[in-house]
């Protein structure tokens, strides 16, 4: 195989903002048929791609039924995501989802486990492992020694919103920090933490989050997660031996090393650009999968190792306050 035949059910405004473009620019991939109940949705992302008529679906089977495709890109919400899923891993297709990985650690490890049963390349959409600020950063740590530290806050002006799909916020949006944690760390220990609501009463989830979490190795990670704060800010610290580095995602980090001029790396001077589809991993993770699938490696976000963090994240809501 040189060429990744790659398939999409989900044509909406995430696919279209990151995904599309992505497989679209990588020459190990070609993008070969779309699926998506509305129509004109289908028809203008398949016009905009080149996508001919015989090769557009409203129904998703037909599409996996007819077409020769190696990848499935499978981009909705997460309620009604595992049937599909688990239909397009037992046509023996690769599939990328977004975070997050179904609505329970249930779901989640449904997929995994059926991914691993037809050994298949799965890749879930945790953007932030891939932006190179934040690539950069976690390496120049892991030189000196395995991080003894880590503190991830995650904040959003959502006053008046409620959550995303009536669910928990944790769950489908924070869980991109709690998966940053994991990705530092390791595996988790022990957890305590605060989950409530202030300023407003969200239905089906809470809206202000604090965790402490001990993972093994003598590690600690620290959640700070507010949904009713002054606007959207995200930063993350990894304290290592004789070393920290600041990250303000994705655009700058900081690195502090013992006895040396602090260093500071932008998104701009690492990728040339300060377009986010890049900067913010998107682009980075869509090349690591499709690289997987062809070299016969495991995506670093695989199935199993997002439903780990969605584990995390139910422990952590285990607190939530009245």
């Amino acid at each position: 195989m040189n060429v990744v035949r790659v398939g999409f059910i989900g044509a909406g405004s995430m696919a279209n903002a990151v995904h599309y473009p992505s497989i679209v620019e990588l020459k190990e991939a070609q993008l070969v048929a779309i699926c998506d109940l509305d129509e004109e949705r289908l028809n203008s992302t398949a016009e905009k791609y080149g996508v001919p008529k015989e090769q557009r679906y409203t129904d998703y089977r037909q599409m996996l039924e007819r077409e020769d495709l190696d990848a499935i890109y499978v981009i909705m919400p997460p309620m009604g995501l595992k049937p599909i899923v688990l239909d397009c891993l037992r046509f023996g297709k690769h599939v990328f989802i977004e975070k997050p990985i179904g609505c329970t650690s249930e779901d989640a490890w449904a997929m995994a486990e059926e991914a691993e049963r037809r050994k298949v390349k799965t890749c879930v959409g945790f953007n932030r492992r891939y932006a190179p600020v934040y690539q950069y950063a976690k390496a120049k740590v892991f030189e000196f020694d395995i991080p003894s530290l880590a503190f991830a806050e995650f904040h959003k002006d959502m006053l008046g919103q409620g959550p995303y799909y009536g669910m928990s916020i944790l769950r489908t949006d924070i869980i991109h920090v709690v998966d940053l944690l994991r990705d530092l760390l390791g595996d988790p220990i022990e957890v305590y933490a605060h989950v409530w609501s202030k300023y407003e009463r969200w239905e089906n989830s809470h809206n202000q989050f604090a965790a402490l979490i001990r993972f093994e190795g003598k590690a600690v990670g620290i959640l700070a997660a507010s949904r009713t704060s002054g606007s959207r800010y995200e930063r993350f610290e990894i304290h290592g031996k004789g070393i920290s580095a600041y990250i303000r995602a994705p655009e700058q980090a900081e690195i502090h090393r013992q006895g040396a001029d602090i260093e500071i790396v932008t998104d701009e001077q690492l990728v040339k650009t300060t377009d986010r589809r890049i900067t913010y991993g998107y682009f980075e993770e869509s090349r690591h999968f499709i690289n997987c699938i062809l070299q016969d490696e495991l995506p670093i976000t695989n199935f199993t190792d997002a439903a780990k963090t969605m584990d995390l994240v139910e422990r952590i809501e285990k607190f939530a306050l009245p």
